[in-house]
């Protein structure tokens, strides 16, 4: 995205000589980060005056080297660097990157007297560190075995965490919330990220910047002091090695380790900008991906796993999506190879199969103004070659591939996403990873790769309950603090965790192409929460799930109409992780949207403060019925005038939630 200058940026301070450790602190004053070399390398995070992470190590090692000894301090740099950069595809159309940056150049003290630099950036909402590792003879072509970087906090806090048990996961688990201590395992990972209660104050463990290294998870090792808790880093390793993690000539810089910081759960989204800004800008600028255009989809899979995916179907829902102003559908497994998939293996062919006409739908699809995206089993496609297959949707007029089952982080696999993003930029084909690990701000980079999963999404409600009311209120606190995520919502087969039945145990058989029952899936929530999540929830790529026998002339379906899905600016009101969140949106063409998702029944109080003054206001209410705390499917519409002087009530039942939508009334 275009860059813009705020304020110059600071000059390098050189200090020869220096003491064996060297503080930064953020802009504000409230945040410092002391990296010292006095007795081991270690780090330590203070915030208005309280411990975040207490001294903690630091440190590399390699293969075929013996681990560093001590070090001393051979220069310190320091910079401050204050810019705002425009973001068409976010949350908010300006980001603030404001922070200062110490670079500590160290080496060890005895031979082979090897260089390592660590990097701290202290912002006002959180703090990041990373490692260089300069040229230097041994490093020619290093093998990284163990990254010794660690996070020592005060006491054993509670935190919300996704636990996985093997480095294989598509990160599709729900955050829970327990002591830190009882994620202790020698085979257990924590997932990012950690969002962990420290004494008034909460801190969010991120990683930004991941390119052609190991992606992290967190362990939590058996040996504990009793008046602190270590968490260490876990790299994925590269498969069929010895635990290989890294390979890679000097210099490289590492990924930057995030700490998100915190009053509370809003300031966490208030300050996870951080993530992005720890990333480079795009190549040639946000005019180099102008093409990149943000919206709805309509879906195939969800409703009844593609058992009927058909070209006539397909022709259905691209009416559906004309109809209702989304300017994508998505095809979805099934359409390539065989009608049952997954669609991988040796001799799959990335080609329409027999029966599904592609390019019958393509023309449809252009005739209606619909752009088209494509599902791809990553491993097909690697077979098949990206760019052969890429230069062929290009062709053919796809504008973006669904790419799914990667289910790894590895050194590799992350060298592949972005092999596949750049190759899908040269094609001007967005991307979409499915089976995926976490964001870690590469869609600053590569604008195209415009959403991804890694996330416990709606999907998963055909085989499971976990996808609850608490859990959709827990992910705008943890897993959207990473960046955006396909959970796929807007159901209208809404019904009450009581009532839920995921599909699967109905009797509907995933992938038969012979199973022709129409078991269509449902969601958990009421019809309001379901729009809600469609609002609240972060996604350029906002995929909605159910199909127009369900949507068409239904009670709310005027709210998913021309949805939005990138902002002006997000104003969160209110939240508690796990429990409610509520958050006013603007969009580009000057409406705002209000939305609350809420797990227990409850009233809220609401002033319209955040309307601009001397502007009256058409509010459409879409909210639960009198009847929704019984049937799910109860929602109230309802329209009124208001202004900014005017306060308005709204009754959210159990599993429940609101949207509001405010146009101008007095055409200003």
């Amino acid at each position: 995205m275009e860059m813009k200058r705020f304020a110059a940026f600071g000059a390098a301070v050189l200090i020869a000589g220096t003491s064996a450790a060297a503080t930064v602190t953020s802009p504000n004053g409230q945040i410092a980060v002391t990296v010292s070399a006095e007795k081991g390398l270690t780090w330590e995070v203070m915030r208005k005056g309280k411990s975040v992470i207490l001294p903690s190590n630091l440190g590399l090692s390699f293969r075929r080297q013996r681990p560093f000894g001590a070090f001393e301090v051979v220069k310190t740099e320091e910079r401050a660097f204050d810019t705002v950069w425009t973001n068409r595809l976010y949350k908010k159309a300006l980001v603030r990157d404001c922070a200062n940056e110490l670079t500590v150049h160290l080496r060890e003290k005895d031979a082979p007297k090897r260089l390592l630099d660590v990097v701290v950036r202290a912002y006002d909402g959180g703090v990041a560190l990373r490692y260089g590792i300069p040229v230097q003879p041994g490093f020619e072509l290093f093998t990284l075995s163990k990254d010794c970087t660690t996070w020592r906090f005060p006491g054993d806090p509670l935190a919300w965490l996704t636990i996985y048990g093997d480095y294989r996961t598509s990160q599709e688990c729900p955050f829970l919330h327990r002591s830190l201590r009882s994620a202790i395992g020698e085979k257990t990972l924590v997932g990012m990220p950690a969002v962990i209660e420290l004494n008034g104050q909460m801190a969010a463990l991120c990683e930004a910047d991941l390119t052609d290294w190991a992606g992290c998870f967190f362990r939590v090792p058996a040996a504990q002091r009793a008046d602190a808790t270590l968490v260490e880093a876990a790299l994925s390793p590269i498969p069929e090695t010895d635990g290989d993690l890294v390979i890679s000539p000097a210099p490289r810089l590492t990924p930057w380790r995030v700490i998100v910081l915190g009053d509370n759960e809003l300031e966490l989204l208030a300050n996870n900008d951080i993530i992005l800004n720890l990333n480079p800008p795009p190549e040639g600028g946000d005019a180099a991906f102008d093409w990149v255009k943000p919206g709805a989809t309509s879906w195939d899979w969800w409703a009844e796993s593609n058992n009927s995916l058909s070209t006539e179907l397909t022709l259905k829902l691209v009416d559906f999506a004309a109809e209702m102003g989304w300017p994508y559908h998505t095809i979805d497994g099934g359409w390539y190879g065989y009608a049952r998939r997954p669609n991988h293996g040796p001799g799959v062919k990335i080609f329409p199969r027999a029966g599904f006409d592609l390019d019958r739908i393509l023309q449809h699809a252009k005739e209606k103004g619909v752009g088209i995206w494509v599902w791809c089993y990553w491993s097909a496609l690697e077979e098949n070659g990206v760019d052969k297959v890429f230069a062929d949707f290009e062709r053919r007029g796809i504008k973006g591939v669904k790419i799914d089952f990667m289910d790894r982080q590895d050194q590799w696999m992350v060298r592949w996403y972005e092999k596949v993003v750049r190759c899908a930029a040269k094609h001007r084909l967005m991307i979409n990873f499915h089976g995926a690990f976490k964001p870690t701000g590469m869609n600053r980079t590569w604008p195209n790769q415009i959403t991804r999963e890694g996330i416990l999404g709606n999907e998963m409600t055909k085989f499971t309950h976990n996808v609850s009311a608490i859990h959709t209120a827990t992910l705008p606190f943890t897993r959207y603090l990473l960046g955006p995520a396909d959970f796929t919502p807007g159901s209208f087969g809404n019904v009450h965790a009581k009532d839920f039945t995921p599909q699967g145990a109905k009797g509907h058989r995933y992938g038969d192409e012979n199973d022709r029952r129409q078991i269509l899936a449902e969601e958990i929530g009421t019809r309001a929460h379901a729009l809600a999540l469609c609002v609240a929830y972060d996604s350029p790529l906002m995929t909605l799930c159910d199909w127009p026998q369900r949507y068409r002339n239904a009670p709310g379906i005027e709210a998913l109409r021309a949805l939005p899905t990138v902002w002006r600016n997000t104003l969160p009101l209110a939240g508690k992780v796990g429990r409610y969140y509520s958050v006013v949106r603007e969009t580009y063409d000057g409406r705002l949207y209000l939305a609350i998702i809420g797990v227990g029944g409850a009233t809220f109080d609401l002033p319209l403060a955040f309307l601009p003054e001397g502007t009256s206001w058409k509010a459409t209410f879409y909210t639960d019925g009198p009847n929704a705390a019984q049937d799910a499917r109860d929602l109230s519409v309802t329209t009124r005038t208001v202004t900014r002087e005017s306060k308005v009530t709204l009754t959210v039942a159990p599993e429940g939630g609101a949207v509001v939508i405010f146009t101008s009334a007095d055409g200003a």
